[in-house]
This record gives structure tokens, sequence and C-alpha cells, in this order.
């Protein structure tokens, strides 16, 4: 049943991509205008102005409500811009999603090194993956993305669809080390690109950093990774040229990880994401409530549950 719902959703989307970009952002001013016009339409607002507001204590009340908007607006242009994905072309997507470093990525690959791409929730995130078509001359390569299950069965198959479109694989995080291990083992190249700057569940917090003011828990399952097998990393900057147009530069951060001291990775990578975010703000996803979890709550979880974080330690 999920796989038919899927499949007619895909259709419709299909569809409804077809239309050029241009038509598709008058859906998107639409959207946006009534958000203004109706203040409860406006998704997690209290979350978003909190999140600005304690991410930019020094701007002023002005800016700060002049970012939400923007915010608000590139929010409402994503959307359509996901959706017209469904029907790009390689040439239409490479067009709108640029990308600069490609030739040292691709030549390190072919040298025989794999990596992990870091980059958070910036810009058009899901039209990174178009990267894969630079290495489609690229012997015994695999390209992807670690991706956290969607809870709706047919949204999961729609959003694997999507994000595979040009031919790379989505993997669930629960399945990175076997996968990961599984490409060595068949002497495969790899490239995955990894979004970390979401907010752990209480039993995977085993690092916290300074991140936009405020104290912060932050994955390291991504440096555990990379160091066990001595990956490259890679930071994805992104920023936007224009509505609808997006450029992603890769830049190598390490090219060897197995020595390094623990969380250099982690921390490393939360200060590059940092100077993106503040570069262009209204790129991120305030809506997210990234700072849910504090270092007190996190001291009353582990009282309660001390045998859960330390079987997840292991």
């Amino acid at each position: 049943m999920a796989k038919f719902l899927s499949s007619i959703l895909f259709g419709i989307v299909w569809i409804f991509s077809l239309l050029p970009l241009p038509v598709l952002y008058l859906f998107s001013d639409i959207i946006w205008l009534l958000m203004y016009i109706f203040p409860p339409l406006r998704y997690r607002k209290s979350i978003v102005r909190n999140n600005l507001s304690l991410s930019f204590p020094d701007k002023s009340k002005r800016w700060l409500r002049r970012t939400e908007r923007r915010f608000y607006y590139q929010f409402a242009c994503q959307f359509v811009e996901a959706l017209k994905t469904v029907s790009a072309g390689k040439r239409w997507i490479l067009r709108h999603m640029e990308f600069t470093g490609m030739d040292k990525l691709v030549q390190e690959t072919i040298n025989g090194r794999s990596g992990i791409g870091y980059l958070g929730h910036v810009g058009n995130w899901e039209w990174i993956p178009s990267m894969n078509l630079f290495f489609t001359h690229v012997d015994d390569f695999v390209g992807g993305q670690v991706y956290h299950r969607l809870e709706n069965p047919a949204m999961e198959l729609f959003m694997y669809k999507l994000r595979n479109r040009f031919g790379t694989v989505s993997i669930p995080m629960e399945q990175v080390m076997r996968r990961f291990l599984s490409y060595r083992k068949d002497g495969k190249k790899f490239f995955i690109g990894m979004i970390a700057d979401q907010v752990p569940l209480w039993w995977n917090i085993h690092y916290w950093t300074q991140f936009m003011n405020r104290e912060t828990p932050v994955f390291t399952g991504a440096e555990r990774l990379a160091r066990k097998l001595d990956l490259e990393i890679w930071y994805m900057h992104i920023t936007r040229k224009r509505r609808g147009y997006y450029r992603c530069d890769m830049q190598l951060v390490f090219e060897h990880t197995a020595d390094l001291p623990e969380y250099a990775v982690t921390e490393k990578y939360m200060r590059l994401l940092e100077d993106n975010i503040r570069e262009c703000p209204e790129l991120w996803l305030w809506t997210h409530n990234r700072w849910k979890r504090t270092k007190e709550g996190f001291k009353e979880w582990m009282a309660e549950h001390p045998a859960a974080y330390n079987n997840n330690k292991k």
C-alpha cells in the first residue's frame, strides 16, 4: 500500500514539477504572502524567533525581523524547488546548483581515497546529490547521503526516490558503518554526504561545544567513522547566488583523520558551519528546535538512564 501511495504521490508531483520554475515561484510567493497576512501560518514562528534572537544577541529587532522574513521567503522557495527536482534533468540541475572544487575531489577519488562531506541545512541541500553527476566516469565509486528514516512509509519511499534521482544511494543512519565496511571490502571508493547539524538524542550525546552563542550537543558518529577508516573530510559551503541558483564550494578540511585528536573533526565542522550561517543567516533551517536539549536536562536524563547511555558508548 505504501509503495502504491508513494507512486501516486510521485506521479502527481512529477506533473506539477513540469511547470517552469518561475511559475512554481508564484506558488511559493503566495505561500510566503499568506504566512505574513496570517501569522499563525508561519511554521514554528516562536522557535524561529527564539533561535534568531539568541543566536544574534547583538542585532537589532529590525534586523531580526528582516532576517525572519527572508528566512520564510527562502523556506517557501525551497518547497517548490524540492518539487522541481522530481523532473529536473542533468543540464538543468547543474545550471541551478553550481559546484566548485570538484576537480580536486574527483581526482582524490580516482587516486583511491574515500571521504565524508559535511554540510548543514543551508540553502537547498536537496539539490546537493546532483554532485554525483561529476563521478559518472569513475569506476567502482559510490556516492550517497546518510538519512533518517521517516515514520510515514509512503513519504519515506517518496523522499527515497527523490534523493536518489542522480544515481546516489541513501543510507539509513543505523546502517552507515556496515555500508562503509562493505564498500571498502569490495574495493569501492565512496563519498557520502552527512548533515550533522540536528540535535542528537539523549543517548547519542558525547560532546558539547559553543555554537551560535550557546552550549550545544553535537553528533560525533561521522567523526568516529572517519577516524576509524582514515577518511578524508570535506566541508560543503553552500550559498545562494540568486533565487533558484545555488553554489556549493567543496573544501578539503582533513586529508587524513586516523591520528587526529578526538573531536577535532566535529569541532572544525561546527566552526565552518557557523561561519556559513553567519554569512547568509536566512539560508539556515531556523525552524529546527536545535537547542531543546540542555546540559542540565542531560544530567537529569543521565541520572535516570545510566545503563542506556553506557551501553550506547560501547
